[in-house]
């Protein structure tokens, strides 16, 4: 049996320590670059392999799959085309994999410029959050040709059980930008109706329960709605990085010339809790934000 190729994986947050653990796991050759060689530590010691820079890391892995998996858009544009990024790296066939959530103009400007570099460009970006990253089924928006998701299947089915192949570049992120406006407007609404709940002498508990298996029920009030009845809200995915999510599909919006009123009022909320000093809580504390209203 021929081993398993090597694959460059860039970003080790909540997300991605998870992420590069199950590719570890599955028996890939994983090379690690982060900012810090400790935030690698864990890795390391199963046998990873870390790189001071993106640019050394491509260097080092001529033609093969990297993974970059970071914060937010000027992250990932700097750990592309900085100094030390992967673009001045690159050798012919590589292929790029964004899983971060990043805007859509900056995917098409950084996948055009990796073309050019004879490269290949995946915007793939996950849903299911630390949760799902963890046990290795996060489910996968990918945008780019149908030739480089069939070479990458079978990384990405070391992460993940649901992968779509939405349509050309650009449209994971596109899909991505949907699924976090749902995402932030119903974890939002299920804060505000467990808390009118309770107010008004019902267990939220108890409610939660009514409300599932109806129209009402969903993924958000199972999860989001478990972690605010238990007033849970260790970070699984942090407010802050919800309403920068938020704030990149208001852009989106805005780009084509489209009103959404009730993004634009949901993304004024998000950023009300985190201008409230609330921002490194998980989703779900947006009930204790709702709460501090009331108080």
């Amino acid at each position: 049996m021929n081993p398993k190729p090597a694959i460059g994986f860039i970003g080790l947050g909540l997300m991605g320590q998870a992420m590069a653990s199950n590719l570890l796991k599955a028996g890939f050759n994983l090379h690690l670059h982060t900012r810090t060689a400790a935030s690698a530590a864990q890795l390391l010691k199963q046998g990873a392999t870390w790189h001071a820079t993106p640019g050394h890391l491509a260097a080092s892995l001529p033609g093969a799959i990297i993974i970059v998996c970071v914060t937010d858009s000027k992250a990932l544009q700097a750990v592309v085309t900085d100094q030390h990024g992967l673009l001045k790296q690159l050798a012919p066939d590589t292929l790029v994999i964004d899983m971060g959530t990043s805007r859509y103009d900056l995917t098409q400007e950084l996948a055009t410029q990796i073309n050019k570099a004879a490269a290949h460009y995946l915007d793939a970006p996950v849903s299911g959050g630390q949760k799902g990253a963890i046990e290795a089924n996060l489910s996968v928006m990918v945008g780019g040709t149908a030739t480089q998701l069939n070479r990458a299947m079978p990384v990405l089915q070391a992460m993940a059980t649901n992968i779509t192949h939405v349509g050309p570049q650009g449209c994971g992120q596109i899909a991505k930008t949907a699924n976090q406006m749902i995402v932030g407007t119903s974890v939002a609404i299920v804060a505000e109706a467990l808390h009118l709940a309770q107010q008004a002498g019902a267990d939220p508990s108890r409610v939660r329960d009514a409300l599932s298996g109806g129209f009402a029920d969903s993924k958000i009030l199972q999860v989001h709605g478990q972690r605010m009845v238990d007033h849970t809200f260790t970070p699984g995915a942090r407010a802050t990085t919800q309403l920068k999510d938020m704030q990149q599909a208001s852009l989106l919006a805005s780009q084509q010339g489209v009103t959404l009123p009730l993004l634009e009022r949901s993304t004024e909320q998000w950023q009300a809790m985190v201008d409230s000093g609330q921002g490194e809580l998980d989703q779900a504390g947006y009930l204790a934000w709702v709460e501090k209203l009331n108080a």
